[in-house]
């Protein structure tokens, strides 16, 4: 559970990626937007790599929470479009920036941990040995990351309604199918 501080300095984090690339962001620019000194900052995170991370791993919590199951998975992964969308130029900032390898894989990693936990739910009467459902949502994740980072570089102009809804098409019952394949 994060700290005051911690959100404090997150919120004055994503205050600075409003007019600043990522890349140019210093310890200094985040604790004058907060009134917070660098010690402080060093207390809580490393470098401003460190406040990203856990920035971006906080917000998508929040997003993905309450929709780790088959049936909400899209309104979930539209939740996390909208959201970059409605945080367009800061989403910018960072992925034309020298953290979109992070932004990759911080969404990585937040993604694949909600899809696992559908393939376990999904496979919970089935018996599929771990290293089948860890590449299945290896393999999603891939995709889903892959999309959202070319729809970020067209500029966010498809609707992620739209780009929801096709995804959906490709992956109903898809899950269920290959943990099929693997089941012993």
């Amino acid at each position: 559970m994060p700290n005051d501080t911690e959100k404090i300095l997150s919120s004055a984090l994503c205050v600075v990626l409003h007019h600043k690339n990522i890349d140019k962001i210093t310890v200094k620019d985040i604790v004058t937007e907060c009134d917070l000194t660098r010690q402080t900052f060093y207390n809580h995170f490393n470098d401003v790599y460190d406040l990203v991370e856990f920035s971006a791993g906080k917000i998508a919590k929040k997003v993905l929470d309450n929709t780790a199951n088959y049936d909400n998975w899209q309104k979930g992964f539209y939740d996390v479009m909208i959201l970059i969308k409605h945080n367009k130029k800061l989403s910018k900032n960072v992925y034309e920036s020298i953290y979109r390898d992070v932004m990759g894989k911080y969404t990585y990693e937040v993604i694949y941990n909600y899809i696992i936990a559908i393939v376990d739910k999904q496979a919970q009467d089935m018996d599929v040995a771990q290293k089948h459902k860890d590449f299945i949502a290896h393999f999603y994740s891939l995709a889903f990351i892959a999309i959202i980072l070319e729809w970020v570089h067209n500029d966010m102009k498809e609707d992620p309604q739209e780009i929801v809804a096709q995804i959906g098409v490709l992956v109903k019952g898809d899950f269920q199918k290959a943990l099929k394949k693997y089941a012993k």
